[in-house]
């Protein structure tokens, strides 16, 4: 690929109908858009779902409209974001390190890269460890050991993440997951409505906006809205591409309603005293529990989803591919390599003391710069600013604004958890 090929964006202006033709015409061989639909749903709804009433508890009731200008922003930035996979109108690009690549060379690629595997891997990571805490509680009275059944957990996750190649197929366990989350949902509303007759939450406080925790508010709610890591690979496995703007709008609207039926009700109740997960708050019966095991089955429905696209990213560069190793060669390197992938989480997962506060600042960092800022750099560097009206470029500016605070804020938030984690673990020693 030369040069004036990989960076020429004008040709994109050049001949719009065959650009639909060429690039986004029909992949009979790729699966429905509601398999896309539900992919999103199951990344992005998550068990982040379950943190918001305590996001309520931050910020007070102005955090909603913070969750509906994320709502905005995000689907906006993802819109961008695809289109910057077929700027060029002469091929699509691979993923969301190739349009960094193609941006700001490689730089660019390094920069994405990084943010990009800290969220891939990370994530699935945190879903072993919470996995396996939830299992752990459900039959506390056995005699295996959390890192036991983290690595029961994993196992799990391994074989979906091992047999199932392309999102394509991983996209029928998202249906199941994203009805996971609607059970969660449910579960956590139900709770909350019994408990409104509670005495013990007659006296709970409730704010319109608490502006000393407003950037720590933004910073977690916009979390919930992460989706751009596995977006390239969703929509590569789309029989109708063009269908994606309607399908990534869908998804993230429903996961807002989501949203808004576990945080209206859990800080109505619980008010000051929300925790997160909400579930610590819900009273100590049968649903309950049903929700706990929904948390596991959601979490390990939803990480093969995470691996599978930082796993065909690395397929992609170490040329795991059936043209390139053979039928059967393929099909072993991709197996070893995925079982180095889960081993490495499984590891850290059972290792790292406290890897949530690490994680926490990955999350934080990596998070809201490839959903709010990247995406509108890259797009104007690929495509262009000048053919945007002046509002445009002011809705722009604000989510790049919102992002940078959101990802130093969140990120000062995580190193101050950490300090005090290796504080409290060196005098314990």
């Amino acid at each position: 690929m030369d040069k004036t090929e990989a960076y020429d964006a004008t040709s994109v202006l050049s001949d719009k109908e065959s650009v639909e033709v060429d690039l986004m015409a029909e992949r009979p061989e790729q699966g429905s858009s509601y398999l896309a639909f539900f992919n999103v749903v199951c990344v992005v709804a998550g068990t982040g779902t379950l943190g918001l009433p305590y996001s309520l508890r931050l910020g007070g009731w102005i955090s909603i409209g913070i969750m509906m200008l994320s709502l905005f922003m995000s689907t906006y930035t993802a819109i961008l974001l695809m289109k910057c996979l077929y700027y060029n109108g002469k091929y699509r690009l691979s993923s969301y390190q190739e349009v960094g690549r193609h941006a700001f060379g490689k730089a660019g690629y390094i920069t994405v890269w990084c943010f990009h595997t800290s969220i891939v891997l990370g994530a699935p990571i945190m879903y072993l460890i919470l996995a396996g805490t939830q299992m752990q509680s459900l039959v506390d009275n056995t005699a295996i050991t959390l890192k036991a059944w983290v690595w029961i957990a994993a196992a799990v996750v391994a074989v979906p993440f091992i047999t199932m190649k392309t999102l394509k197929e991983v996209a029928v366990m998202s249906v199941f997951g994203a009805l996971a989350t609607l059970v969660l949902v449910i579960v956590a509303v139900r709770g909350s409505v019994m408990d409104m007759s509670n005495p013990k939450y007659d006296t709970v406080g409730h704010a319109n906006v608490i502006l000393k925790n407003l950037p720590s508010t933004v910073a977690s709610i916009s979390i919930c809205f992460g989706g751009n890591v596995v977006y390239m690979h969703v929509e590569e496995a789309m029989r109708y591409p063009k269908s994606w703007n309607r399908v990534v709008a869908a998804a993230l609207g429903v996961c807002s309603i989501l949203y808004l039926a576990t945080a209206i009700p859990g800080y109505i109740t619980y008010g000051d005293q929300a925790e997160s997960p909400i579930l610590t708050n819900l009273p100590a019966d049968t649903f309950t529990k049903v929700g706990t095991i929904v948390i596991i089955i959601h979490v390990i429905l939803a990480a093969p989803i995470l691996l599978t696209s930082f796993a065909l990213e690395f397929e992609r560069l170490t040329d795991i591919t059936v043209a390139r190793r053979g039928k059967v060669m393929e099909r072993v390197y991709r197996t070893l390599s995925r079982l180095v992938v889960i081993g490495f989480c499984g590891g850290i997962a059972c290792t790292v003391p406290y890897f949530g506060d690490f994680l926490s600042l990955l999350g934080a960092l990596g998070n809201c710069t490839l959903i709010f800022v990247l995406p509108i750099l890259c797009y104007f560097k690929l495509i262009g600013w000048r053919q945007m009206r002046w509002y445009e470029l002011v809705w722009c500016a604000i989510i790049v604004i919102i992002g940078v605070i959101s990802a130093v804020i969140g990120s000062i938030d995580a190193i101050k958890a950490l300090r005090i984690d290796f504080l409290s673990d060196s005098a314990n020693q």
